[in-house]
């Protein structure tokens, strides 16, 4: 991951390099190509990526708070999915397998083919080129009326086995996914703007036919209604034909325009900053090379796809000892840079005298914080505490409305009408437990909202809960959870729950029991269940 938690100081260090590097090679390109632009924006992008990467994880955090309260999850699930496919790769597998169950379930035939669709995308981006066969290859026949996603993601499957196989089952390969691009190209018109010239230009670059399809690709660059992760993939393709028809300096410009989308939208599933570190390297630039050739590789590592990792790792070593090599020779400026040092030494020494003044204050402002977080334990407390008494005296407000209606029944048994009048009618105690228990599960599940599936990873799988439909906890979840929030006395649970001190004690040994930890290790694990921020 790119250094985006750097001090001021080191910052403006590596800036100043990046200008002496940017105007060190600008007389290598033309004068209508500016490479220094593009390398300013390039690493202002990346300087950015936490703010990028914070945007997205608020809206998945969004995401999945809405998962909880939804009815149907599919939708979610898709959304979910769509966050995480160029972004982690094992995440987007498990929202793919789920969205996959979901249809499933719902019988939908719409949903079945956009899920099946999902899971052979990830495979085909993790490098399982077999896994994604076997979910595209039956769909053809099983289904009718196809997406355009389906013959794309099919023809880059087809594509990239042909990269792999040669010989004749790359052109059995090739002639099968030219076919479901012109299907595609078929069912769109211009108007399509992307949808149209972007397939036309991936037939032109399979054909060897690299200038036309520069030309079809700059028409899929006019479509202002394409996605940043969409523009990448475009940015990327033309940067590649540039590449293949030798013109190096626009293919670099491209694929950093690639990188920049890459990183705006949170793509670690990419070859952009790859190919711009190799381009570099072409260059002789080693030291930019290299600094670009280890961002792509976290990337990769980040996303989990071991096959992006390899081509990268066949990559670096050779870039790191071409820097070995100008290391060697950066050593003979050493003996001018130490008199440097010497001046340099002093100044520490005065910025040291200051930093020490510093840190008084900073000491001091640190023990303001600390009373300030031991104000805020004390809150806490007092919250969990009403919370508490709260849930207690909702209980306790049931338990005498089911004797009320006992009191009822016997008035009703004694035929003693007059007194029935002074009652309370259609007071359904039952129905008020149900929902009070369905209050409680929403309140524990707002202060931990991954608690069941955190609580169930406690237990030996085979021995996990299984909640029925629209049950968001069961019994033994709840006696744990209020565990969790601090309530750990046996009566006071019961009084909660309206249940017997030992219907509590027979839960949560049963449910230790189902574990593999030891009952020490079982609740130290419990309170490490996270709770919302």
């Amino acid at each position: 991951m790119y250094l985006c938690t750097q001090n001021d100081y080191t910052m403006k260090i590596r800036w100043l390099f990046t200008l002496i590097f940017a105007s060190s090679i600008l007389s290598l390109f033309p004068s209508n190509y500016s490479i220094s632009s593009d390398i300013l924006l390039l690493n202002k992008a990346l300087d950015s990526r936490t703010e990028y990467e914070g945007v997205k994880r608020a809206r998945i955090d969004s995401l999945m708070r809405a998962l909880y309260l939804s009815d149907d999850p599919y939708n979610i699930y898709k959304n979910i999915y769509e966050e995480y496919k160029s972004y982690n790769y094992d995440t987007a597998l498990i929202y793919a397998h789920l969205m996959q169950e979901e249809a499933r379930e719902k019988g939908d035939e719409h949903s079945m083919v956009d899920a099946c669709i999902a899971n052979a995308f990830v495979y085909l981006s993790g490098g399982l080129f077999k896994e994604a066969y076997d979910i595209l290859a039956p769909m053809e026949n099983a289904y009718a009326n196809l997406p355009n996603l389906y013959y794309l993601t099919y023809a880059r499957l087809l594509w990239d086995m042909a990269d792999y196989a040669g010989g004749e089952k790359c052109n059995a390969y090739n002639a099968q996914a030219k076919q479901y691009i012109e299907h595609i190209i078929n069912r769109s018109s211009p108007a399509d703007s992307a949808q149209y010239w972007y397939p036309m230009a991936a037939i032109d670059l399979r054909s060897g036919n690299y200038v036309q399809s520069i030309a079809r690709m700059q028409e899929v660059l006019k479509d202002t209604r394409c996605s940043d992760h969409d523009y990448a993939i475009y940015e990327s393709s033309l940067a590649f034909l540039y590449y293949q028809i030798g013109d190096a300096d626009r293919a670099l410009h491209h694929y950093i325009r690639a990188a920049i989308y890459d990183i705006q939208s949170c793509t670690n599933e990419t070859v952009a900053l790859r190919m711009v570190a190799e381009l570099f390297f072409e260059q002789g630039e080693v030291d930019m090379s290299e600094q670009y050739i280890r961002i792509a590789m976290n990337d990769a590592k980040r996303y989990h796809a071991r096959h992006r990792q390899v081509s990268i790792s066949q990559i670096l070593p050779i870039i790191e000892q071409q820097q070995n090599v100008n290391y060697q020779q950066q050593r003979r400026i050493a003996i001018i840079l130490l008199a440097v040092a010497i001046i340099l030494l002093v100044m520490f020494c005065i910025a040291m005298i200051v930093t020490m003044r510093r840190n008084k204050i900073i000491n001091a402002a640190r023990t303001t914080i600390q009373t300030m977080n031991q104000n805020l334990i004390v809150a806490n407390k007092l919250k969990e505490s009403m919370l508490s008494t709260l849930l207690a005296g909702n209980s306790r407000y049931l338990a005498s409305v089911e004797q009320y209606q006992q009191r009822v029944k016997e008035y009703a048994s004694q035929r003693r009408y007059s007194d029935l009048m002074s009652v309370p009618k259609n007071v359904d105690a039952h129905l008020r437990r149900v929902n009070m228990n369905h209050q409680l599960d929403q309140t524990l599940l707002e202060l931990y909202p991954n608690f069941g599936e955190e609580f169930n990873n406690l237990l030996r799988p085979e021995e996990r809960f299984e909640l029925k439909k629209n049950e968001l906890l069961n019994t033994p979840m709840r006696i744990f959870a209020l565990i969790r929030l601090g309530i750990t006395h046996h009566d006071t649970i019961a009084e909660i729950l309206d249940c017997s001190i030992n219907t509590v004690y027979t839960y949560k040994t049963k449910t230790i029991l189902r574990s593999d930890l030891s009952a020490e290790a079982f609740y130290e694990a419990l309170m490490q269940i996270s709770a919302f921020n």
